[in-house]
């Protein structure tokens, strides 16, 4: 018998975070008496910032260390998982399994009776939103928390380690106990707080609460998956030698407008995305001229669409942006499509004014610029349509 852990992560963000969640399954399975190992795919690459990740754990009481690798260690992915782990519950929004051969649903991988396992402050009929449909029943399980982004392989040590560990002993006893866990990350750090996070975490699964943090999933909740999934090419499939198309070129004034690379749309990197309040916006181009993947679509009237399959939500527009409250960058998880944002406007400006600022909601959350420090959670200002407000960017500095 295996039990499988897959831990989907966001590229450079989260990769040690990934690693260690691995790692100490293996440590631990193994002192519970049974074999494990763990590997990662397509994680490190420079171009992989942001871009979900994945991280596996394999854990078998009866195989020999040989067997096992053999029955899992040459793939590219898993064909199953009994626990699924979230890093960043935006990634409810789908994955990009490998070299973004089409958008999945995050819980493609978990088997029937096996769990999900979120980090997220939502509930879960928000997260269903975006799930797609199992024939079969499955656990969604929320543990209580942000997603636990650094930067450039920088672990944050915010307990998020211990908290998934005792979250998925909670999950599945068999896989690793709560017992073994705590022994370990004692024996480990000899720092108890460590061992009480997983503790508390394991608890918060396990006990009785309103609203309960573990949910059966039935085959009728979750969406349709509206992504199409590719079919890749069979070996014998493949023409001779190395045929790399070119992107077609082009362009035209309004949404949608540039050419881009249509096999290269990398929009499920982000966890925000940038909320656009066109009429306080002066023209000013900053947005257009500093976005790095250029997903600023320039209209006639001389404004800029945003074309949402290809933004990575960095901020940089939001950075930039000289108007108060004109681009705020806001959790992708309250939009549910990639719509023109600007033909929305154009359509209904005061509708769309009403809508982008619920979208907003009272907090602006933004990035340290000195990362592994966390995030930034100021209070919000709804501005009367049309009120331009200079703002005077701060540059932060650490000594």
């Amino acid at each position: 018998m295996i039990k499988r852990v897959e831990i989907n992560y966001r590229g450079i963000f989260q990769k040690n975070l990934g690693k260690k969640i691995g790692s100490d399954i293996v440590m631990i399975a193994s002192r519970m008496g049974q074999r494990a190992f763990s590997n990662g795919r397509y994680s490190d690459s420079p171009e992989r910032n942001g871009i979900p990740c994945k991280y596996f754990a394999f854990v078998s009481p009866d195989l020999s260390e040989e067997e096992l690798e053999a029955e899992c260690g040459a793939k590219l992915e898993i064909d199953e998982a009994n626990v699924s782990v979230v890093r960043d519950d935006t990634m409810c929004k789908g994955v990009e399994p490998w070299g973004w051969h089409g958008i999945r649903p995050i819980n493609e991988k978990v088997v029937k009776g096996g769990s999900l396992l979120v980090f997220s402050k939502k509930e879960h009929s928000d997260l269903l939103k975006f799930i797609g449909k199992k024939p079969y029943e499955y656990n969604l399980a929320i543990l209580d928390g942000d997603a636990s982004f650094a930067g450039l392989w920088v672990n944050k040590d915010d307990l998020t380690h211990e908290r998934t560990l005792g979250g998925i002993a909670a999950l599945d006893p068999a896989l690793i106990s709560i017992e073994a866990v705590e022994s370990y990350l004692l024996d480990k750090t000899k720092q108890k707080h460590r061992a009480e996070a997983a503790r508390a975490a394991y608890d918060s699964l396990r006990q009785e609460s309103k609203p309960p943090r573990v949910k059966v999933v039935t085959s009728q909740e979750g969406i349709d998956w509206t992504h199409e999934i590719p079919i890749l090419p069979k070996w014998f499939e493949m023409p001779e030698g190395a045929v790399v198309p070119a992107v077609k070129r082009g362009f035209q004034v309004g949404p949608r407008g540039q050419s881009r690379n249509l096999t290269f749309k990398r929009g499920t990197t982000k966890s925000q995305r940038p909320a656009v309040r066109f009429d306080l916006c002066t023209k000013c181009t900053l947005c257009w001229a500093e976005c790095p993947d250029e997903c600023f679509d320039p209209t006639s009237d001389g404004f800029y669409d945003i074309e949402y399959q290809y933004c990575v939500g960095c901020g940089k527009c939001a950075e930039v942006c000289p108007v108060k409250e004109c681009i705020v960058m806001v959790d992708e998880l309250r939009f549910e499509d990639n719509s023109s944002p600007y033909e929305h406007w154009k359509s209904d400006s005061k509708g769309y004014i009403q809508w982008v600022e619920e979208k907003k909601g009272k907090d602006r959350v933004s990035y340290s610029v000195v990362t592994g420090k966390g995030v930034i959670v100021t209070a919000g200002e709804v501005m009367p349509e049309g009120k331009i407000v200079g703002i005077k960017k701060v540059e932060e500095a650490e000594l």
